[in-house]
């Protein structure tokens, strides 16, 4: 089973495409079976293990741009930071942002954002798309997000909401997906480490 699971991440972590911001199909229709073939339903001790593991199958669904199978998962674990914080990126990427902000507020504080926010400090800081980008919207908003003491997933909900919505140039579509790419990458980076302890024990 470790090794499919491995094996599933590395295929996910190298696609050579970012997820978009609203994806209509899945990336990899093979890949959902794989995933819904891992055995990850043991004899679970308690409901924080099950729920570590019930989130790494949304994160991989998720990441597979299979939302319909990532909301499932997510349901199964509403009350849970990660499971709402995964349910939170499915809904934004489905188009229904209020219903995306409802669930960024239950995940609360995630530990995977004080990573991010410094992922994406430090991509905003060294980046030169900025400078090219043809929208002084998107470009202030990037460069406030910089500034944030911490990940503030309901702004960059109203910038994803914003380009979807064709107000804003393709051009900055790019970076927008690259800020959700490494959204996505730390919350499933988290969700496997949460998942490994589980199976380790």
């Amino acid at each position: 089973m470790e090794n499919t699971l491995a094996l599933i991440k590395r295929r996910l972590e190298a696609r050579p495409t970012l997820p978009a911001l609203s994806p209509k199909l899945a990336w990899d229709s093979s890949l959902d079976d794989q995933i819904a073939d891992l055995p990850l339903e043991t004899t679970l001790r308690t409901r924080a293990a099950e729920a570590a593991l019930i989130a790494l199958r949304a994160g991989m669904y998720l990441l597979n741009d299979n939302l319909d199978a990532s909301h499932s998962q997510s349901q199964e674990i509403e009350d849970d930071a990660t499971g709402a914080y995964w349910h939170g990126i499915m809904h934004r990427m489905e188009g229904d942002y209020s219903n995306a902000n409802y669930w960024f507020s239950q995940a609360g504080a995630h530990p995977a954002m004080e990573k991010l926010q410094v992922r994406v400090a430090d991509w905003i800081q060294n980046s030169v798309v900025l400078g090219d980008l043809p929208d002084g919207q998107i470009r202030d908003a990037l460069l406030h997000m910089k500034q944030q003491v911490r990940w503030n997933p309901n702004a960059f909900t109203s910038m994803v909401a914003l380009q979807e919505s064709g107000a804003l140039s393709e051009e900055t579509r790019s970076a927008i997906e690259y800020v959700q790419h490494m959204e996505l990458i730390e919350l499933f980076d988290y969700t496997c480490e949460a998942a490994k302890r589980v199976l380790e024990t």
